[in-house]
């Protein structure tokens, strides 16, 4: 991964590359770094973005194939084809072929590295994969973030700090925000001040559940569950969660019904403001008569699970795909 951004400082591009992996945050670093340093900025003339269906191989082959006006390179960004976990011969015969003027740029969630398109960019261009951090690591990162707001941790707090945090890097710069703000006027991050701003990776998690939920996007959500459960938290411990959520957006939507402004809520809830207007955000995509009826689901769900009528894994599956339908 160091090695791609090295290449693309210097200057030295490859005509194929392909950024994948779990770490978004990286992925997209990676591609922004990328494409900033081979599109001039506005120059929609000889960039293009394909994504999904949108990705057709015969199209996107004729358009590599087009001279850039004006321009080094011609720059063809794909997210999200598929193709490198499903054949496309077409696109894997073309990779060698690519003029020197054209930079094809693949993002993927996932590739199978046996697949032949995956092994002619690793032979032509360059594969990167964007794997989780580890602790060391992230703990140099985010003291490179610290150092330029001329702030200290001490390595026992750093260490709680992730713990409560997890290795998501992306939520990791959501809560080091907060926690800058909120550690302002001071020098030293303190464990106290960790505990008053920054929510578990459990909590931001249930948040994203959520929101996925009020916007529809039931794999998005179910995805979110699963990665809960493959970090064995507890179906359960989610399903309370959920309910908490919940039962935190009903009073907050009561309150917005009776035109009670942010401020009075958070304070009438001994609440954070950002866990307030979080909520205020998440009541725009529910009516009441809903949150009250998933408030009463989940509960329902609790006393069947605790009964053993239901299964725990399933009751979550049960709110998420009713809610989110």
């Amino acid at each position: 991964m160091k090695n791609i951004i090295k290449d693309i400082e210097k200057g030295e591009i490859k005509r194929a590359y392909l950024i994948y992996g779990e770490e978004k945050y990286l992925v997209r670093n990676i591609k922004d770094k990328l494409i900033k340093a081979i599109v001039n900025d506005g120059d929609n003339m000889n960039f293009s973005k394909f994504s999904g269906k949108d990705c057709n191989e015969k199209q996107i082959i004729d358009l590599a194939e087009t001279l850039p006006f004006l321009a080094q390179y011609r720059v063809i960004l794909m997210e999200d084809t598929g193709w490198f976990k499903s054949a496309n011969e077409d696109m894997a015969n073309y990779i060698a072929e690519i003029p020197e003027d054209t930079v094809l740029v693949f993002i993927e969630n996932e590739v199978d590295k046996r697949n032949r398109l995956y092994k002619q960019v690793k032979s032509n261009g360059y594969v990167c994969e964007c794997g989780r951090m580890n602790k060391s690591d992230l703990s140099k990162w985010i003291l490179v973030r610290l150092k330029k707001e001329n702030k200290n941790i001490a390595r026992d707090n750093m260490d709680y700090l992730l713990d409560k945090l997890g290795d998501d890097m992306d939520n990791i710069t959501s809560e080091l925000d907060k926690l800058l703000s909120y550690t302002l006027n001071k020098d030293v991050i303190t464990r106290e001040d960790i505990d008053k701003v920054c929510i578990s990776e459990i909590s931001g998690k249930i948040f994203e559940m959520v929101d996925a939920i009020g916007n529809k996007k039931q794999k998005k959500a179910l995805d979110l569950y699963y990665d809960l459960i493959a970090v064995r938290e507890a179906p359960m411990k989610i399903l309370y969660m959920l309910a908490r959520q919940f039962n935190i957006m009903l009073q907050v939507k009561e309150m917005l019904n009776n035109r009670e402004a942010a401020a009075v809520i958070a304070k009438n809830m001994g609440m954070q403001n950002f866990v307030v207007n979080k909520a205020i955000g998440q009541c725009r995509n529910f009516t009441l008569p809903v949150i009250k009826d998933a408030v009463n689901y989940c509960l329902e769900l609790e006393e069947a699970v605790k009964l053993g009528n239901m299964n725990d894994k399933m009751a979550v599956e049960l709110i998420i795909v009713k809610y989110s339908a």
